[in-house]
Parts: C-alpha cells; structure tokens; sequence
C-alpha cells in the first residue's frame, strides 16, 4: 500500500524512440513487451473510467451528506455519531485524494506525471486515512464494548470522544511518517535503457528491499491485522451479551425489550460496517504482502488487472459506509430523505415522508398531554390535576379546558431524571443508539 504500483503502456515505448531506426525500435518494442506486458483495451479502460468516477462521487457526495446531518441536528450529536463524522473524514480524504491520482497514474497513464509534492502528499494521505478508519473503528468497538457489557459504569462523553478523535489523528498523522519522508520519484533501470527518460514513478526509495519489506510488513500489521484483531474480540463479546444471554435480573417489559432491539440494531450496523472494511482491503493487503515478499509477482503479464480488482475493492470502502447506515438506521435514512428532497427542491407538501429528525434542535424536554372527559355536571378542574399527580414524575404541569368540555393536562417531563432498573437514567439508554 505504500508502494504505487506502475506499469508502461507498450504504445509509449514506441512514442520515445524518436531518431532511431526500425532495427532499434522493434528491440525496444520486444524489451517492452517483455517488461510491460499488453495494453489495456478500449473497453476496459472505459470500464475503469466508470467504476473509479462513480465510488469517487458517491463517497464524496456520501460521506458529505453524513457529516451534515449529525451537525445539522442536534439529535444526531451523540458520541457514537462523533465518531461516525470522523470516519466519514477520513473516507473523504481518500476519495478526493487518493481515487483519482491514483486511478490516473495507475491505470491510464501509467507513470506518475503529477510532481513530487503530489508524490508525497497522495502516498500519505492514503496511509493515514486508513489508519484513522481503521482506529475510529476501534474507538467505536470500545464506547459500544464498555456500554454494553459493563452498563453500570459511566457512559463517553462528547469531550472523551472528541479527546480520542484527537487521538487517533495524531497517531493517524505520525505513525506513516517515514511514508511521507522515503516517498520520491524514480526511474526504473528498464525504463532508461529504452530512453523513457521523461516518466516517472511514485515509490518508497528504501535502502534494501529488506527494509522495505519490514516496514511493509509492519504498517500492514498497525493499520489492518492488529485493528482486524481488536474488532473481532470486542464485537464478539458484544453480540454474545445481545444475543446470547440476558443479563440476571433484567426486567423484560415492553420498554426493556425496544432498548434491547435497538442496542441489536446498532451493534448489527457497526459489525456490518466492520465487515465491509475488512472485505475491501483484505485482497489489495495480501496482493502488497506477496508482491514485497516476491517481486516476480510485478511481472506476470495481466497483473494490472489484479491491481486494477484489488485497488477499486479498497477504493471502493469508502463509498459503503453512509449507503449503509441509510439501510439500517432509521435517522440516517430520514435525513437523507430530507437532503435529497431539498437537492430536488420539492415542496414541503410533496416530500411524503414524516421524520423524527428536527433540523432546530431536540432537547430532552418532552411535553406529553392527556386528554380527559368530564362531564358538565360539575366537576371541578383543580381534581382533575389532583388525579393525575401521581403519574408525573418530575416537571412541571398545567390545566386546561376546551371548549368541547375536555380538561386537557399537559406536564413536561425531564427524560434523564426517570430511573430505569439497575441504576440507568433515561438519558444513557438513550445515548446507546445512534
């Protein structure tokens, strides 16, 4: 992954061989063809057009959409959605930097024409965007972990989770370092004995291949197989304590049962997205870790079609993540219900759809009323007030009448103040869903 992988279109070998004879250019064409395999037909070359522009936009456009609807509304502000936000950071900075100058200098032109600053910025943002999905992934895989199975010990705040945002980026920023720092442009042995002197590649210019190879191996380590190991123990302890056992004393009532669905549903779609993650960037990892442990590999002739897979599979995780929380959270999918229907300038009237999502803030005072029929014949308001004492817990409470002759009663209660069974306020049980 720290290494752009470059192959030569055989027509540029024929394009550098101004001033020489037939007899020198059919040796440089059989050198080339023995060094750089076929060309990439037409068709084909179209098809990666197509792939690689559409995860670019619609991981882009995606992630976007993402990051406005936590800020966009105030109930989205939850620590879990924090770190959502952060992920949606890191695939952004993937797919304007990494997609396109690496689709283009891979798989189009072949060679890297964009300069070494670009050389550098591109092979480094593309490691630390993976590390900072892979650790925010991490960081999600612990709130969830300590929530659910230690429910008794306080929840994340929105400073700790900002404090580990912080965190991960910094570890993100300098543990590819010497990415950044041996990343050059160079030009292949091959490459100057057929007089392409005017194309460049973007690699890691290490001393040995031994040292590449080692640190190769041990940013594959840091940023795939040790997170890969973390998220399975912790999602694994978690789904056995969500759906395995039920914890002892726990009430089963209607209440209980709809926090216990939507801790499943939440826990469904980060092990989903988990998931995802490890699938894209499993085949592009094994492809680097043989390709540095046997460099014959580089020379097969249909290689950079296996690139081509393996690098769009990777590409492509940075696309998947807000189709799925639009599948499987109800308050993603209203608020891209919302974004699109304003993308469409559709009228209020016409957008068909109810959300839970209110754009000027929800706070967790709730207003609930109750309707009462008393009949004409004298009962007293003040008693109806009376009746209902009992069943306010906390807030304040007023009476009125209409003018069908119904008391209506309208309290506002304090959601964090009502105590659930073993020792959680409203507000936590609330805090464990996105």
């Amino acid at each position: 992954m720290t290494e752009i992988f470059t192959v030569l279109l055989l027509q540029d070998a024929v394009n550098n061989t101004n001033g020489t004879d037939i007899t020198e250019t059919e040796a440089s064409l059989f050198n080339a063809t023995m060094f750089l395999g076929p060309t990439v037909p037409k068709a084909i070359e179209a098809l990666m057009y197509i792939m690689y522009i559409v995860i670019s936009v619609a991981a882009i456009g995606g992630n976007v959409i993402v990051c406005y609807i936590v800020f966009a509304y105030q109930r989205m502000r939850s620590v879990t959605n924090f770190f959502i936000v952060n992920l949606a950071v890191g695939d952004i900075l993937m797919a304007s930097l990494c997609i396109p100058f690496g689709f283009v200098s891979n798989l189009l032109l072949q060679y890297w024409p964009f300069g070494a600053v670009m050389c550098v910025v591109v092979s480094y943002a593309q490691a630390v965007s993976v590390f900072i999905s892979a650790y925010t992934l991490v960081a999600i895989s612990f709130d969830r972990y300590i929530a659910i199975l230690y429910p008794l010990r306080p929840r994340m705040t929105k400073l700790q989770a900002k404090l580990i945002i912080i965190l991960v980026w910094i570890v993100a920023l300098l543990t590819p370092l010497p990415t950044a720092i041996m990343s050059k442009l160079a030009q292949p042995q091959d490459w100057i004995e057929m007089n392409l002197t005017d194309r460049y590649t973007c690699m890691e210019a290490w001393d040995s291949n031994t040292q590449r190879y080692h640190y190769s191996m041990a940013l594959m380590i840091l940023q795939y197989f040790f997170p890969l190991a973390v998220l399975i123990y912790t999602y694994s302890r978690i789904a056995i304590v969500v759906w395995g056992k039920r914890t002892p004393g726990e009430a089963q009532d209607a209440r209980d049962q709809r926090m216990a669905a939507s801790k499943r549903k939440m826990v469904k779609m980060m092990i989903t997205v988990v998931s995802v993650f490890t699938l894209c960037w499993l085949p592009l990892n094994a492809l680097i870790v043989a390709g540095d442990e046997h460099d014959v590999i580089w020379q097969f002739s249909h290689i950079h079609y296996v690139w081509f897979v393996c690098h769009w599979l990777a590409m492509s995780s940075t696309a998947y993540n807000p189709i799925i929380y639009c599948w499987m959270n109800s308050k993603y999918r209203d608020g891209f219900r919302q974004v699109f229907a304003r993308l469409l300038c559709l009228p209020e009237s016409k957008k068909g759809f109810k959300t839970s999502l209110n754009k000027n803030g929800f706070n967790r005072y709730t207003t609930n009323t109750i309707y009462t029929s008393i009949r004409s014949s004298g009962t007293h308001r003040g008693s109806q007030c009376s009746s209902h004492r009992g069943s306010i817990i906390k807030g304040h409470k007023s009476c009125t009448r209409t003018e069908s002759g119904a008391t209506v009663i309208q309290f506002e209660s304090v959601e964090k103040s009502v105590p659930i069974r073993n020792g959680h306020t409203a507000n936590n049980a609330t805090d464990s869903t996105v």
